[in-house]
């Protein structure tokens, strides 16, 4: 198997945002969804109110790409606002896997 994984954690803000976070999670996959090079993307929650998303890329390459290319978006600072009024970013975690 060979790919390039991007396994991301954080902490909601608060339990209750959790079905905040399903909609903005479904707008993730939505739009990451036609990007090329990516393949999936699974997320999850445990009892402590951490997410984890694990994304799964055809190489370090692509993923890297689509984040310049996120990060130049006009709506970018937006999007990041909206995001941390969910997420806890001082609480979130990257972990890049490269696969053999």
């Amino acid at each position: 198997m060979s790919g390039f994984f991007v396994l991301v954690s954080f902490e909601l803000n608060n339990k209750g945002l959790l079905s905040d976070w399903k909609i903005l999670s479904k707008e993730i996959d939505d739009d990451i969804s036609s990007v090329k090079g990516f393949i999936s993307r699974d997320s999850g929650i445990d009892e402590q109110g951490y997410v984890y998303c694990l994304l799964k890329w055809q190489s370090r390459t692509y993923q890297e790409a689509f984040m310049r290319q996120l990060e130049s978006r006009d709506d970018w600072p937006k999007t990041m606002e909206d995001f941390g009024r969910i997420a806890n970013m001082e609480t979130m975690t990257f972990k890049n896997i490269a696969l053999f």
